[in-house]
């Protein structure tokens, strides 16, 4: 099968950040045109921070967006490495401080428990108008991480969430399923570097998902997966 991708390349992190910042401002603008409210899922990791920063200052319907985590660790929502953290601190600031956050963190151990609470929560989310993804160096997105015991269950599952082991600390992690990633209108992929752009392009020419898990979310036209780079 082959992989599917449109690319936006830019010379430098702060003109990509305007760019993107602008698209998604506008993606959730018209969601809330449209529907009356919009849906936005978002990645952790250090590569977004900026981004979340400038769209939390643009003047939306904020009380109208939906906003959710693609992926969270397991671990304390008030933790440096918890995903939910960085979304409170760097995107529902400003103008973004009165959209809706759904948490995919909840008080229970990882296990059947959490993910019932969890799936319950996201019942709210009629729709994904747009998810935004990222990639580690090892070409995993979302909590889909190479040749993990969980790959097939989250890239085949119905529901929309499911638990997952990563291949790095902390190894507990709870991630949206392909199935519910895939439901949105728009899928973008926000990568910075030379490093991850080898590993993208090295992915685009290859069908082996289980060891690049990118791969799974580049084998469909719709939604097609449009990447910004820089």
């Amino acid at each position: 099968m082959k992989n599917k991708f449109k690319m936006s390349g830019f010379s430098s992190s702060e003109e990509l950040v305007d760019e993107l910042s602008e698209k998604l401002a506008s993606l959730l603008k018209d969601a809330i045109e449209t529907r009356g409210r919009a849906c936005m899922a978002v990645s952790g990791g250090s590569t977004p921070k900026k981004l979340f920063e400038k769209l939390s200052t643009f003047d939306l319907d904020w009380a109208k967006v939906t906003i959710t985590l693609v992926d969270e660790r397991w671990v304390d929502v008030n933790s440096s490495q918890s995903n939910e953290f960085l979304v409170k601190e760097s995107l529902l600031q400003n103008q973004a401080q009165n959209a809706k956050f759904i948490s995919l963190k909840n008080e229970m151990i990882m296990g059947e428990e959490a993910l019932l609470i969890t799936r319950n929560r996201l019942k709210s989310v009629d729709k994904l108008d747009v998810v935004v993804l990222g990639m580690g160096g090892d070409a995993h997105t979302a909590s889909f991480f190479p040749n993990m015991e969980e790959l097939e269950d989250v890239l085949n599952a119905k529901e929309s969430c499911c638990s997952s082991t990563a291949s790095v600390e902390p190894y507990s992690r709870i991630t949206l399923s392909r199935s519910f990633l895939l439901s949105a209108e728009r899928l973008i992929l926000h990568i910075e570097g030379e490093n991850k752009k080898k590993v993208f392009d090295v992915a685009f020419q290859s069908d082996d998902y289980k060891n690049m898990p990118i791969i799974s979310m580049m084998r469909q036209e719709k939604p097609l997966m449009e990447v910004y780079y820089a």
